[in-house]
């Protein structure tokens, strides 16, 4: 009974590395023939399979990419293994045409290497691994960034060539970025109107964020949050809003400078609650912001956004 129960444990592993794995036809289901395979377990199948993106906190210190590398087998080997991988740019030409996306290579000093890309497998075990460190400050945010290795050789072990190569794509969010429930009030001088909705925070720096203006769908402003908590800085990052003879839109300080007869409307929408800040607590952003049309100074800004971000 127990050989029948070994043999069983043998043809299941077999069939399993025959369906799975290339460059290892299996006819032979003893023990003696099943030969180990090297394959990078967490390896993208087929080659350039769309990968989730690894998230970075938006910090100075390196942060760790373990690149894992393994010997496929019923049981360790009693002899080391040497696994040399290699950093290759063409794996993420071939990822961006599989998966129609538009990644480019990490810029070098955003991240560092060992000198050596050997991995040993030692005796007695079957995985090990090689550390890449990753400097989220140093990463250009306005890329898709990525990091491609593949397995050179594996020595006189063969290597299966369908989970032979890995693809890291590198996200960086600083502590802001999330979705974030938003409510408030847009005063307009033809269609005032609540806002109700759930918006995304993303990273520009590590204390700068991306948002939307009020519900303008394709109409973004930049902050930044001081260590204070005070909210300053304001970007417009379109045409419309970024200047057009004169400040456009910005962060407000009073209440309804351009006397609108709608202010102030349902729910006491004021500066003194809505008085652009940031709570590290409660992860809540009160914003107070506006614009006006064409040349418009400050004090006629006619369009005013109280809004309460709130992350979920």
């Amino acid at each position: 009974m127990k050989n029948i129960i070994k043999l069983s444990t043998l043809v299941i592993f077999s069939l399993m590395l025959s369906s799975c794995l290339k460059d290892t036809p299996i006819t032979d289901y003893t023990e003696d023939a099943i030969k180990p395979i090297v394959l990078i377990p967490n390896g993208n199948f087929p080659s350039v399979q769309k990968a989730n993106p690894l998230a970075f906190d938006f910090k100075s210190e390196g942060q760790d990419i373990k690149v894992f590398v393994r010997v496929s087998y019923v049981k360790p080997l009693d002899k080391a293994v040497t696994v040399n991988i290699a950093k290759d740019a063409t794996i993420i030409t071939d990822y961006n045409t599989r998966n129609a996306t538009s990644f480019t290579e990490l810029a070098s000093n955003a991240y560092q290497m060992p000198s050596s890309l050997s991995i040993t497998i030692p005796a007695g075990q079957l995985e090990a691994f090689a550390t890449i460190k990753v400097f989220a400050d140093k990463v250009d945010l306005s890329k898709n960034n990525m990091l491609a290795f593949k397995i050179v050789d594996a020595g006189d072990q063969p290597v299966a060539s369908n989970f032979q190569k890995i693809v890291f794509p590198i996200l960086v969010k600083n502590s802001f970025e999330a979705n974030y429930k938003v409510t408030g009030y847009f005063f307009h001088p033809s269609a005032p109107r609540g806002v109700n909705a759930t918006k995304y925070m993303s990273t520009i720096s590590a204390n700068t964020v991306q948002g939307q203006v009020g519900d303008l769908g394709g109409w973004n402003f930049q902050v930044t949050i001081e260590p204070s908590g005070k909210i300053s800085g304001w970007v417009p990052t379109d045409a419309t809003l970024a200047n057009a003879g004169g400040p456009a839109s910005g962060l407000m300080e009073t209440d309804n400078p351009a006397g609108l007869t709608t202010y102030p409307g349902p729910g006491g929408f004021v500066h003194s609650t809505y008085n652009n800040t940031y709570n590290k607590d409660t992860k809540t952003f009160l914003l107070h912001y506006g614009y006006g049309g064409g040349s418009t100074s400050p004090a006629g800004w006619t369009r005013q956004i109280y809004e309460r971000w709130v992350r979920q």
